[in-house]
């Protein structure tokens, strides 16, 4: 369950920072946009409830879309730190704490792809199946209206 909520709360949070900056400055591809929304909402829309039901292959697909994320989180600090703006502190705050939660992640997925004693099938035991489904419509129906409205 912890799993589903890092992953979840990673990939919408760099989605929605990618979306504020490409609503505040008009920019088409400002800051590598499309390469951070490629993996930032196949985080949030699948690799999240993936994990729900088959942890270890939920973590192995989330782990190129966390390096990706890392990536887009090091070029983006760099780029504004470039800019000298008045608010370059607070974007580098911003992308150091979101940062923070990419890498935790990304440790989190390794642990679960490397262990050798997990089974592939083996889901999140807490939540029963009723909750598991319902917990899985969230991100499916984000990552669909996204990729519908986008």
């Amino acid at each position: 369950m912890t799993r589903y909520l890092l992953l979840f709360l990673t990939g919408f949070a760099h989605a929605l920072l990618i979306l504020l900056y490409t609503d505040l400055t008009g920019g088409d591809a400002l800051f590598y946009r499309r390469m951070g929304l490629m993996a930032a909402v196949p985080l949030f829309a699948f690799a999240s409830w993936l994990t729900l039901f088959s942890m270890r292959l939920g973590a192995l697909i989330s782990v190129p879309s966390l390096l990706v994320l890392i990536y887009w989180n090091l070029r983006t600090v760099e780029h504004s730190l470039e800019l000298n703006t008045a608010f370059d502190s607070v974007i580098a705050t911003i992308h150091l704490v979101v940062g923070l939660l990419t890498l935790i992640a990304l440790i989190t997925s390794l642990r679960y792809v490397f262990r050798a004693n997990l089974a592939w099938g083996r889901g999140t035991p807490t939540p029963g199946l009723v909750l598991k489904l319902i917990l899985a419509a969230i991100p499916v129906t984000l990552g669909t209206a996204y990729l519908l409205y986008a």
